[in-house]
């Protein structure tokens, strides 16, 4: 019984002589890269244990700011033991949602260095006592190629670029046929950007010659959030039209066009090429 009390007194004069384990720093931050629109990025929490025995990092709670803005949470994968007497780097996961920066990709797109900010909690067990290590740090992020990739992604949005409507005011010629389109343009960005060039080809057999093709003459502006129509003037060949003609469209009445091409978007001085893909029923 002396020794179970002498034992409980030396666990409870340890315990009152513990020291607070601290947060040094963040260090070896990388970025892993995207998984499903998940900005995926790693780091060390370097801690020190002032303690003559070692101690457990057991959880931890922390959160990612850009600005003002909440965008992410870290994790750590495991439970980690602290060293006696020394500085322990604790591998730290974090999870940043790419669509939290959406209304940022104005100022994020042309920065090598971003800022963010990171805050959280740790706890440490120490025999019968546990202490709470707060965390307050910036790290600097490139997510300028991040940014980019995501403008791209939503640029390429098949229904950001469509045919939305046909008409012909004009009876054919014996050479050709006049079509009057409407392009709608859908602009998904936090910012606006300029369509430089637009240009379609057009095409009965996509391994056959083109039968008519047409280009923007000169640069639109594309408002952000927004939506427009762009007026498409095209004139058919209607010889090479005959030259590929097939006995299919006497009993379908009807003309399949498929429509190639591709766009140059400039945003902020960035240029992103979208290839385009749509078709078009034309009624005999």
């Amino acid at each position: 019984m002396r020794n179970i009390c002498i034992l409980l007194l030396g666990l409870v004069i340890c315990t009152s002589c513990s020291k607070k384990p601290k947060f040094v720093q963040v260090d070896n931050v990388s970025i892993l890269g995207l998984k499903d629109s998940i900005l995926l990025v790693t780091m060390d929490y370097v801690v020190y244990n002032p303690n003559d025995v070692k101690t457990k990092l057991r959880q931890s709670g922390m959160e990612i700011f850009y600005k003002d803005s909440l965008v992410g949470n870290g994790y750590l994968d495991k439970q980690i033991n602290l060293v006696a007497n020394d500085t322990l780097s604790v591998p730290v996961r974090f999870e940043i949602a790419v669509e939290k920066l959406h209304k940022y990709y104005p100022e994020l797109i042309s920065s090598d260095s971003t800022v963010f900010s990171i805050k959280g909690n740790s706890r440490v067990s120490f025999l019968l006592n546990s202490f709470t290590i707060d965390m307050d740090d910036e790290i600097h992020l490139n997510t300028k190629g991040i940014i980019h990739e995501q403008i791209q992604k939503n640029l390429s949005t098949a229904d950001n670029f469509k045919v939305r409507s046909i008409s012909s005011n004009r009876l054919p010629s014996f050479n050709t046929t006049k079509l009057q389109l409407q392009i709608e343009t859908k602009n998904n960005l936090p910012l606006d950007y300029v369509i430089n060039e637009l240009q379609l080809d057009f095409y009965l057999d996509k391994r056959r010659a083109k039968v008519a093709n047409w280009q923007l003459s000169e640069p639109l502006r594309q408002k952000s959030l927004e939506k427009a129509l762009i007026p498409v003037d095209v004139t058919l060949n209607n010889i090479d039209i005959l030259k590929q003609a097939k006995l299919s469209w006497l009993t379908k009445t009807e003309v399949n066009f498929s429509i190639l091409g591709e766009i140059q978007v400039q945003i902020e001085g960035y240029e992103f090429i979208v290839p385009i893909e749509d078709n078009l029923n034309l009624a005999l």
